[in-house]
């Protein structure tokens, strides 16, 4: 794996004047930002919905799912007059269906609750980006915790500004081809999709994108976390939108797609999640959601018809060697798959404590954060040159305009772009296996839970989870023997350019990795996941946590290379 981290990070800006940067040109114009989702989005409504009782219909069923969402969920965000605008909403259609021709007769009436509707939407979803607030929590990031908390590198921060960045990039590291990037995003608009395992995902993908000088991007951030202070008061200043998971009405729904595509088509750089929502399993994603993911592609076609703008989709992959949630994320996983089959047991979930916790703990470690940027490519998958010029495999330059053409004239065909963005969604996936870091954590795992495997062939997985703990370890010999063999196999995948190895696992030898990885899968935890017990042995207090990191090289079939003995 070549380390591409620049010795002074974070790197300059490639747009230096924050008056140009799009995030801040979309929280300037957001008034008109917002009139241009409602007008856009009426009009493609009305297309749906092209008779007053099929949009009397979906304006009920809305107003029904709000009066469900209301009365079984409520956050501390949510907006205080949110029963008084249904109740309104209620009213509105009961006047309409009082007279007795409203199916002819409706129309405006009809349009004016769905605009209202739309824009209370778009009112809601839509972000701001203060400058002030984002310069003060680029300084403060780097070395805050490390100060709060005292730890190993704390004494360092002492030097001066240039050595509080280097301590805290000797943890925070950084892999990619920087200069392609910054170059492509001269020539268009990025959309980073990162995988998902955490919640602290969002500040630590956002820190990356802007250490490699690229200028702040718009994401999506649950409305849940906007009751919560200060992370609340952050967000709202940082250009995350919102999203209300609870809202399942179609309205709500295309008010979000219709804001990722025409925030894309004004140039602003995107973040979203394509797996949708965290790994619960603890494995890199091996199926996206493609409805935010299909914004790309419409955005696309719509600049070709505007201005000709590219659009550039760039994976990130995200490695811990520990997540703070790993517990609660395998029981949810586990809970889905197995139903009846699986046996809860204690499982910790994350608090405000628990995570200055681990940042504490994270600091005090040798343990490391890893962020891999996949090369960026157009909305169709295809890898592009420094001036954002795509290529075929064989390196030759050509036009993808025409794939929405038909007959020199552009065609929106939705099954055609549907079909587009399952493409595009198989080489984001590609991109997540090919620059997955793999972590000593990972490796040692997955070897030892393999082996508990091999161990009890006869036992299923939700039975290998109850086993008692006097049979749950393995020889310490046997592992090193099989972490050998499996970290040769990685290091001929690495050379076939199929993943990446932090450079300590190449380094290191089979006692070390194992050491390393010991000394980190558990900091956050009060349970061990791997320790060497007082003959030797290798063994574990959670199974279950065990198989969450295990998950993380599966997709690879390692599994046939696992020596049986």
């Amino acid at each position: 794996m070549t380390n591409t981290l620049r010795t002074l990070l974070p790197l300059e800006f490639v747009e230096k004047k924050v008056s140009n940067w799009r995030i801040f040109r979309l929280t300037q114009d957001k008034e008109a930002f917002i009139k241009e989702i409602v007008a856009d989005l009426t009009k493609t409504l009305l297309k749906k919905y092209s008779t007053n009782k099929s949009l009397y219909e979906e304006i009920a069923s809305t107003l029904y799912l709000e009066k469900i969402r209301m009365s079984s969920s409520r956050w501390k965000a949510d907006a205080k007059d949110q029963k008084d605008f249904w109740n309104k909403v209620k009213s509105q259609l009961l006047q309409i269906k009082s007279d007795p021709n409203w199916e002819n007769n409706a129309q405006k009436e009809l349009v004016s609750i769905l605009r209202n509707i739309l824009y209370r939407n778009a009112y809601e979803i839509v972000g701001h980006f203060n400058p002030s607030i984002f310069n003060f929590t680029q300084k403060l990031l780097p070395f805050l915790f490390a100060l709060v908390f005292n730890s190993k590198i704390g004494h360092r921060l002492k030097k001066g500004l240039l050595s509080r960045k280097k301590a805290f990039y000797e943890k925070f590291r950084i892999f990619g081809d920087f200069e392609l990037i910054r170059n492509v995003s001269k020539n268009g608009t990025l959309i980073f999709v990162p995988t998902h395992f955490c919640n602290t995902d969002s500040p630590i993908v956002g820190y990356a994108i802007n250490s490699i000088g690229i200028d702040p991007v718009i994401y999506g951030a649950g409305l849940n976390l906007f009751g919560v202070q200060p992370l609340s008061f952050l967000m709202e200043n940082l250009g995350a939108y919102k999203l209300d998971r609870r809202k399942k009405n179609n309205f709500y729904l295309e008010t979000l797609k219709a804001y990722s595509r025409i925030a894309i088509e004004r140039g602003t750089h995107s973040l979203f999640y394509p797996g949708g929502t965290r790994s619960r399993s603890g494995a890199l994603e091996k199926k996206l959601k493609l409805g935010l993911l299909s914004t790309a592609i419409e955005a696309q076609q719509n600049n070709f018809e505007k201005n000709g703008q590219k659009i550039f989709v760039v994976p990130l992959i995200i490695s811990y060697n520990f997540n703070i949630e790993s517990s609660s994320l395998i029981h949810q996983h586990l809970t889905e798959i197995g139903k009846e089959k699986y046996v809860s047991q204690t499982f910790q979930y994350s608090t405000t404590y628990k995570i200055l916790r681990f940042v504490k703990q994270f600091f005090s470690s040798d343990s490391e954060i890893c962020l891999s940027f996949g090369p960026p490519m157009d909305v169709l998958g295809h890898r592009v040159d420094s001036e954002g010029r795509s290529l075929t495999p064989d390196g030759e330059i050509f036009d993808i305009r025409g794939y929405f053409d038909f007959e020199e004239t552009l065609i929106k065909d939705e099954q055609r772009n549907f079909e587009y963005t399952k493409l595009l969604g198989n080489k984001i996936l590609d991109s997540y296996f090919r620059y997955n870091i793999v972590m000593p954590t990972h490796l040692v795992a997955f070897v030892y839970f393999q082996l508990l495997a091999l161990k009890n062939k006869k036992l299923n997985l939700f039975e290998l989870l109850l086993l008692p703990r006097d049979e749950r370890f393995v020889d310490y010999l046997i592992l090193k023997n099989a972490v050998k063999t499996i970290k040769t196999k990685l290091i001929e995948l690495n050379q076939l350019e199929k993943l990446m190895l932090i450079d300590n696992i190449i380094a290191h030898d089979e006692t070390q990795i194992i050491e390393y990885a010991i000394d980190n899968i558990s900091l956050y935890n009060e349970k061990k996941i791997i320790f060497q017990d007082d003959k030797n042995n290798i063994t574990t207090e959670d199974i279950s946590q065990l198989y969450f990191y295990h998950n993380r090289l599966t997709g690879y079939n390692l599994e046939a290379y696992v020596p049986h003995n």
